[in-house]
This record gives structure tokens, sequence and C-alpha cells, in this order.
């Protein structure tokens, strides 16, 4: 997924290196074996299994960061829809989606069969303990 997110937004995959290696740095955050052995430019991933997820908004995150949402499973009939927008995208196993979180409501309203998703995140306070620029939003001029 990071490197998902080095090809959709490359300043804010740097952003969540830099602060990986910050939190590593610094002694006594959590256990030395874990963060030495994380493997990913965000600062946590919450797993979904077989649940359906109401409409909301994730308010940790910044309007400009995008989370990206895994899902997998031997299900069928699901959906993720954007309710602000009037969009709803099919949602089958091996589905990858960057969203931004913050700014757009999303939902799973229902599927049939067993799922699960992986949502890769990134939290506002844990950079701004890093003191990791909060970048801005992802520009084709970054590509030049």
């Amino acid at each position: 997924m990071s490197a998902i997110l080095a090809v959709i937004h490359p300043k804010l995959y740097d952003a969540g290196w830099q602060t990986t290696e910050r939190l590593r740095a610094t002694p006594g955050i959590c256990p030395e074996e874990v963060l030495s052995r994380w493997a990913s430019a965000f600062s946590g991933v919450a797993i979904i299994s077989n649940r359906v997820t109401p409409p909301h908004r994730d308010g940790s995150s910044r309007n400009n960061w995008y989370d990206i949402l895994v899902t997998l499973g031997r299900y069928r009939n699901c959906n993720l829809v954007l309710p602000g927008t009037g969009i709803t995208l099919e949602y089958g196993p091996g589905t990858v989606v960057g969203i931004s979180g913050k700014v757009l409501q999303h939902a799973v309203p229902s599927f049939e069969g067993d799922r699960v998703c992986y949502a890769y995140f990134m939290r506002n306070h844990v950079h701004e303990w890093a003191k990791v620029p909060g970048n801005d939003w992802m520009y084709t001029k970054y590509y030049e």
C-alpha cells in the first residue's frame, strides 16, 4: 500500500516515512521490535472483518491526505458508496481505493459472504508530534 501511495501522492508518501523514522529514533515510544518491523508509510491500519460500514468521515486525518482501502474475501454484491457525491463504486474482492476519508463521506451498506477490509491511514496528531510538514494536495506537477 505504501508503493501505491508513492504513486498517487509522492509527497505524502515521503512525509509518512519521515514520521516513521522520527518515531524509530525516539526511545520509549513503543517497543523497539514493533517500530523496527513497521513496514508502512502509513501510521495505522484498521482491519474490518465482515462488517457493514455506516456513512462516516475519518476525523483524525487531514483533508489533503489519502487513506487506502483494500477489500478482500469471498463475497459479492458489495459497493463503496460516497453519499455526498452520488457516486457508488463496485467494491469487489481485490479492489484498492485511495480516498480522502476526512473530506468524503463513505460507506459499505451491505454485502453477501466473507469480506475483510484493510484501511491504511495516517493520524494528524502523530505527524504534528513528529513535526513533519502537512504537505499539500496532490498536484500533477509532482511528476514533472
